[in-house]
């Protein structure tokens, strides 16, 4: 897994889908609520179109796009895609409601009866506890949704052999398809054009081999796990498997809209209207060149387009997911291009600056010394420095009123001359080598004084007293001198000297 999946921060505000990333029941309520409000639009919207629909104007021209579907799986249609019986639309429009009321109910049972996360359930719920990195749970989650994919197939096969058959836009009618194709080469054959199909029988058989694929698929994905290949090559985490679900939804949205543009066995005249032409000129559009409804949009037209746009945007944000899935952040990309366009115009207003140092950070593994400059020659005007640390511009030449390099009037010219900057320059290397740990000093020792320093003598003890000579005057005074000898004594000598 990657950090943006390990770490909820990552994720802006509106990301709520975010929340649920490490709760796998609280994941399972969320999916099953969006199921519900699924059935429960398409329930309402079969009732509503009931209600506005009139048998005496073109299904495509009321702006119908639910009802056209019901109709080309044969429920109420009569000859020539009539609508005969309207009882079958408005059970099936019900029975959506009653299935997204169960749906609904079963979002509340997971929401309160069971722990947020699966982990600490009890019982059969705990095999449907997942983790993003465990690709042996997630096979066991993806067969499933293969299986259910592979039901709904099949249900459509059973649809068109035993209940009543399917609309046929060939002849006009209703009809039970009893014998599909199962030849293999025949539905392969389609595989350049498959959008091309022209008969229920071949559109019947390729359900069946999609619907036998997709179950034997999920039933692989249940029981066996991931070939060690598949792991090292897929994404799996939170951003990864929603990426290539948003592209399985971008994929048959595409499709889609093709079939729905242009195809009149699957999407009939009687129910869509007229088929359509693309024109891309500036976007990718659908078109009615016929303009057969009145209303402005036939069915198809609001089916196709609507259909290719849905798909362009899941598949954006399957682009979106998976970006994040490799760690790649476009938003830091975003934001440091337009912090270079501020940087680039002609006065910034910059919202952030990135942080930087203005000087050298010191290496605890690295010793410095100062820099080695050499002295400036005598004509500095002449020789520029060399290994200098910095110095002025120089050169610096009186101008010429007349004419200077061809321009004339000049002011003042200055000529600049390149130097050498240099923030630091290592000592002379030792033994070990530059920049490692060594046994020596780190800084130079104080010198010590030499004893060969002509520093003058000590003085001998002098004391000094006022002298017992009277013959000077009352006021005089005389001092002897007096110095000791090596035991302690007086010289016995007693110098005087006359005091001024």
């Amino acid at each position: 897994m990657h950090a943006v999946n390990q770490t909820q921060e990552k994720y802006p505000w509106w990301a709520g889908n975010a929340r649920f990333i490490h709760l796998s029941n609280t994941f399972i309520v969320a999916h099953v609520a969006q199921a519900a409000l699924i059935m429960l639009w398409a329930g309402a919207f079969t009732l509503f179109e009931l209600a506005v629909y009139s048998p005496k104007a073109p299904m495509y021209d009321q702006g119908l796009i639910l009802l056209p579907h019901l109709a080309t799986q044969g429920w109420g249609v009569g000859a020539g895609g009539a609508i005969a019986d309207t009882f079958p639309l408005f059970a099936i429009g019900v029975i959506h409601l009653v299935a997204a009321g169960v749906l609904a109910g079963g979002a509340f049972f997971h929401r309160d009866r069971l722990p947020q996360s699966l982990t600490n359930a009890r019982g059969n719920a705990t095999k449907f506890d997942f983790d993003w990195a465990d690709s042996k749970q997630l096979g066991f989650i993806l067969g499933h949704h293969l299986a259910i994919l592979g039901l709904g197939a099949l249900l459509l096969v059973i649809k068109a052999k035993a209940f009543g058959g399917l609309y046929d836009a060939n002849i006009g009618e209703v009809r039970v398809v009893n014998d599909p194709t199962l030849d293999f080469g025949t539905l392969l054959s389609y595989r350049t054009h498959l959008f091309d199909v022209n008969n229920l029988e071949d559109l019947v058989g390729g359900h069946i081999y999609v619907a036998v694929l997709l179950l034997l698929g999920g039933a692989w994905h249940i029981l066996v796990p991931p070939f060690k290949w598949v792991q090292q090559r897929f994404l799996f985490s939170a951003d990864g498997i929603l990426a290539y679900s948003l592209f399985g939804i971008a994929i048959a949205g595409f499709a889609a809209s093709y079939y729905c543009g242009f195809n009149t066995l699957a999407y009939p005249t009687e129910f869509y209207g007229p088929p359509l032409e693309l024109k891309s000129a500036f976007l990718p559009t659908y078109f009615d060149p016929t303009k057969a409804a009145d209303a402005g949009y036939s069915s198809r037209t609001w089916l196709a387009n609507t259909h290719f746009y849905l798909a362009f945007f899941f598949l954006q944000g399957g682009l979106w997911h998976y970006q994040r899935a490799l760690g790649f952040d476009l938003s830091s990309v975003i934001d440091n291009w337009r912090q270079g366009r501020a940087e680039m115009s002609d006065n910034p207003t910059l919202a952030y600056q990135n942080p930087f140092h203005s000087e050298p950070q010191p290496l605890l593994d690295v010793r410095y010394g100062l820099p080695q400059a050499e002295l400036p020659p005598l004509l500095a005007q002449e020789q520029a420095f060399e290994d200098y640390l910095y110095h002025p511009s120089q050169g610096i030449e009186q101008p010429s009123l007349a004419t200077a390099n061809g321009v004339r009037s000049t002011l003042y010219q200055t000529t600049y001359h390149s130097h050498k900057q240099m923030f630091y320059r290592a000592p002379t290397p030792l033994a070990a080598g530059y920049g490692r740990r060594t046994l020596g000093r780190l800084y130079e020792p104080a010198k010590v004084a030499k004893d060969n320093l002509d520093y003058p003598s000590s003085m001998p003890k002098v004391m000094y007293e006022p002298s017992q000579n009277a013959g000077h005057g009352s006021g005089g005074h005389s001092v002897k001198s007096r110095s000791g000898n090596a035991d302690g004594n007086g010289s016995g000598t007693g110098d005087s000297a006359p005091t001024h």
